[in-house]
């Protein structure tokens, strides 16, 4: 039984996580594409990649980009899609009953001005993912979906 509580908590967590993160990049740019959106987890998946956007000194500006500058593999990148993809819904579904975002047509409103990110409850994990939020936003909003698919070689 403990068990099954413990992985029940890191599930929600999992998706509380994402909610959070989802929250601060749609912070940055008031509006994102639900497509977009399912993108943000997986790629914050990758702890390198997270640090490296959480470094002020970094500047990355497209997809592209991140990818020439990454010095990881995102070959598995399709699968932890997959994967992520239910948390991901969840997380939207949960912001949006907390009034927190709105959903208009394919898109996902940024709602949550009261929302406060420099709450030190949130986590260290959290922090991290808000401090990296600005540049994953630049990068999702500047590049379009077909893209950011293609480069991630994402199989639907």
């Amino acid at each position: 039984m403990a068990n099954k509580v413990q992985k029940i908590n890191s599930f929600s967590s999992n998706e509380i996580l994402t909610a959070v993160t989802i929250l601060a990049v749609l912070k940055h740019c008031s509006a994102l594409e639900i497509t977009k959106i399912l993108l943000i987890e997986p790629l914050c998946s990758y702890n390198k990649l997270i640090k490296k956007l959480a470094n002020k000194g970094m500047l990355i500006r497209s997809i592209e980009e991140l990818i020439i500058k990454s010095d990881f593999n995102l070959a598995n990148f399709s699968k932890k899609f997959e994967e992520y993809m239910p948390i991901g819904i969840n997380a939207i579904f949960l912001l949006s009953r907390m009034n927190l975002v709105k959903m208009v047509g394919n898109k996902i409103i940024f709602n949550g001005k009261f929302f406060n990110f420099e709450e030190k409850t949130l986590g260290e994990k959290a922090i991290t993912r808000i401090k990296a939020s600005s540049k994953l936003s630049n990068i999702l909003k500047t590049t379009s979906c077909d893209d950011m698919y293609l480069h991630l070689r994402v199989e639907l």
